[in-house]
């Protein structure tokens, strides 16, 4: 009787290291988290940007979102200058969406810079690093856009020029790993979005 359970347990064992390696990673893809209207291309090179200027991670056919966001519907086909304020790229810390002191400069910069503008919109993008599921690093990139957003806002830049979204892992500034690259790919990016011509 004990060989007969042995030789089960060995069989049963060996069905499941089978159906384990035999099966496919599920890839990943777009994932939408609820009260959330994001889209990811992934593997689109440039950041997500396409040949005509568009943001294809913005769903433009449901522009609304959550944190009172302004309909996103009017970006679709302008030119998005992701170089003006590439330099005050905000970088967080692992599994926050809290802006340290030493990142405020950038915002503060990118609210003087955006200011000055007569017209155009602003984007926010969140993004993290690889570490964490697909569905938390989106809803972490969402928390790092917004929380950038309401950085914006309390210096005067209107609500409703500011858009966010997020890419959570899916477009990484540096691929790799290590603490250096991680700390590199978590970050919210400005880019502004030049007005309609």
């Amino acid at each position: 009787m004990k060989r007969t359970t042995l030789f089960n347990l060995f069989i049963l064992g060996f069905v499941l290291i089978f159906a384990a390696t035999g099966c496919k990673k599920v890839p990943k893809g777009t994932t939408t988290i609820p009260g959330q209207h994001i889209g990811i291309i992934p593997g689109k090179p440039g950041g997500g940007i396409d040949e005509g200027g568009k943001a294809p991670g913005i769903d433009l056919a449901n522009p609304e979102g959550t944190h009172n966001q302004p309909d996103r519907s009017n970006l679709e086909g302008r030119p998005q200058n992701r170089e003006m304020f590439a330099a005050d790229t905000v970088y967080f810390e692992t599994d926050s969406a809290t802006v340290k002191g030493s990142e405020k400069s950038k915002i503060e910069a990118v609210a003087t810079g955006f200011k000055s503008q007569t017209a155009g919109d602003l984007l926010v993008e969140g993004h993290c690093d690889d570490r964490g599921t697909e569905g938390y690093n989106l809803s972490l990139g969402d928390r790092r856009a917004n929380a950038l957003r309401e950085y914006l806002v309390n210096p005067g830049v209107s609500a409703d020029k500011i858009h966010t979204v997020s890419f959570g892992e899916a477009q990484p500034a540096v691929t790799g790993t290590g603490d250096a690259v991680w700390a590199k790919n978590r970050r919210g990016v400005f880019i502004f979005v030049e007005p309609a011509k």
